[in-house]
C-alpha cells in the first residue's frame, strides 16, 4: 500500500455562494464519504486549511509573504492521506469526494520514492 495526499481545490466564491442549509448538506457529504473512507481502512489522516492565515517563505527564509493564494481564485481548503494500492485506486477513491458538488477539484499526490 502505498500514501496519498489529496488536496481539495476549489474557487472560494463557490463555497461562500452557499445558504446555511446548503452549506450544512455539503458538510454531510463530507462526513458521510469520510466515515466511508475510515470504515474502509484508507483514511490515515486529514485536516481543513485556515483560509485566513498563511505565509509563503523562500529564499531560504528571507523572503516571507501573505499567502498562500497568490492572484488566484483558487484556494487548497483541505487535504486528507489515504492508503491505495496504486494511483488508479486513488482516482477511484476520489470520485466520491464531496467537493465535485461545488466544481472543485481533488489533486492527488504521492511521494516519489
Amino acid at each position: 500500500m502505498k500514501e496519498f495526499i489529496f488536496l481539495f481545490r476549489s474557487e472560494e466564491s463557490n463555497m461562500t455562494s452557499l445558504s446555511p442549509e446548503e452549506m450544512q448538506e455539503y458538510m454531510n457529504k463530507w462526513g458521510v464519504w469520510t466515515k466511508k473512507l475510515t470504515e474502509a481502512g484508507k483514511l490515515k489522516f486529514g485536516d481543513k486549511l485556515s483560509r485566513k492565515e498563511a505565509k509563503i517563505v523562500g529564499d531560504f527564509g528571507n523572503s516571507i509573504t501573505d499567502g498562500p493564494f497568490i492572484e488566484s481564485k483558487e484556494v487548497v481548503g483541505g487535504y486528507i492521506i489515504i492508503e491505495a494500492e496504486n494511483m488508479n485506486e486513488a482516482i477511484e477513491i476520489s470520485k466520491g469526494c464531496p467537493v465535485y458538488n461545488i466544481n472543485g477539484l481533488v489533486e492527488i499526490r504521492t511521494s516519489a520514492y
